[in-house]
């Protein structure tokens, strides 16, 4: 067992792009603020990449106490093999308590190397992090690890799960983008920038970078809504059962997000379910795509308000949903389980309660 009094601090590894950290950066080292002080440690970023002199305070403003820094031009281009080599070496030798990713393509790929070569545990896809006791009953007798990470994450089986690694150290997690809120950026806020040297040795770089290109951003901002007007299966039909064009279901999701937008200021955005998404439905190419999925296996949202329209409520389309503030349900179905979580429930036509709630904020009448 790795001795916890010998590990300080909980790491976030921070991304970035476009020359500013990652929103779901901010996000996590909010999460990792929340168990930080619960155990008097500090907050560590961790960045790596090259020309880095613009972003290293970056972390600090957003809540870390403290950033490392490898800045060199052998990390320039991203490569899972020598970053997991810096990263792993780091751990090693610093020996962190909790280290925290993102829960996309790097960090998920990150995560799992470091975790392997620094022979600890890796909890994936959480969506809240907790600090409590874990009690182990083993033949020998019972066993408490004090103050361990709760790391919370769906279950297809029941709403969420506990995993805990109570033997080894640093524990690390991978967070769902959209699980915290940032913390206001505040450069006031005071820490410490330290430099790491990497000796990488050159076996690392298994493949050289020819050319880099982006691809293009998303116009799709869920995570940033605070209302969101999502559609399910529902569009397909009224209440009375006759076939509609979902189409119509669409440009009335559209025209209440431009009435939410214009009459009280904030962003609002269109979101989907699973099932939506995944049906293939041709009217609906272009307009309801990947990047607006909301679930399990979407995006966790945690919007002011948000509006579930035609959606049943599937278990995975609740823990995408389950930090939302307030959640409106329209379902012509009494019994959908949406109506479990939802704080308003209307049972009704979406085809006809969406065009009164676009007149309502003065949308004007709503033509299809």
């Amino acid at each position: 067992m790795q001795g916890s009094s010998e590990y300080r601090d909980v790491w976030v590894y921070c991304e970035v792009q476009d020359g500013e950290l990652t929103r779901p950066t901010t996000e996590i080292i909010a999460g990792a603020r929340k168990i930080a002080d619960k155990v008097n440690m500090k907050v560590v970023g961790v960045l790596l990449g090259y020309n880095l002199g613009n972003v290293a305070r970056e972390p600090i403003y957003y809540g870390a106490d403290k950033v490392i820094v490898c800045d060199t031009p052998l990390l320039k281009s991203y490569q899972a093999i020598p970053y997991a080599y810096v990263l792993s070496d780091m751990v090693l030798k610093l020996r962190p308590w909790a280290f925290l990713f993102v829960a996309n393509e790097m960090g998920r790929e990150l995560g799992a190397r470091v975790a392997y070569k620094t022979l600890t545990g890796l909890a994936a896809d959480c969506i809240d992090l907790l600090v409590e006791d874990f009690v182990m009953h083993t033949p020998q007798g019972t066993k408490v690890f004090k103050d361990c990470i709760a790391q919370v994450r769906p279950d297809f089986a029941t709403r969420i799960a506990k995993i805990f690694t109570p033997r080894h150290r640093p524990q690390m997690s991978n967070i769902r983008p959209g699980s915290f809120t940032p913390l206001p950026r505040d450069e006031s806020r005071k820490g410490e920038v330290v430099q790491w040297e990497a000796e990488i040795p050159p076996e690392a770089f298994a493949v050289e970078v020819i050319e880099e290109w982006r691809l293009p951003k998303s116009p799709v901002k869920l995570e940033e809504a605070k209302v969101i007007i999502s559609l399910g299966l529902g569009v397909l039909k009224d209440a009375k059962g006759n076939p509609r064009n979902p189409v119509e279901a669409y440009r009335y999701a559209e025209k209440l997000k431009n009435a939410v937008e214009k009459r009280l200021g904030v962003v609002a955005e269109i979101g989907a379910s699973r099932a939506l998404i995944y049906s293939g439905i041709k009217e609906l190419e272009g307009l309801i795509v990947k990047d607006r999925q909301v679930g399990q296996t979407g995006k966790t949202v945690a919007p002011d308000i948000y509006i579930a329209a035609g959606i049943s409520g599937a278990i995975q389309h609740r823990v995408g949903i389950m930090r939302a503030k307030k959640i409106v349900a329209i379902n012509t179905d009494p019994a959908a389980p949406i109506f479990q979580i939802a704080h308003y429930g209307i049972v009704g036509d979406l085809y006809e309660v969406l065009p009164k709630l676009v007149e309502y904020l003065g949308g004007g009448e709503v033509e299809a």
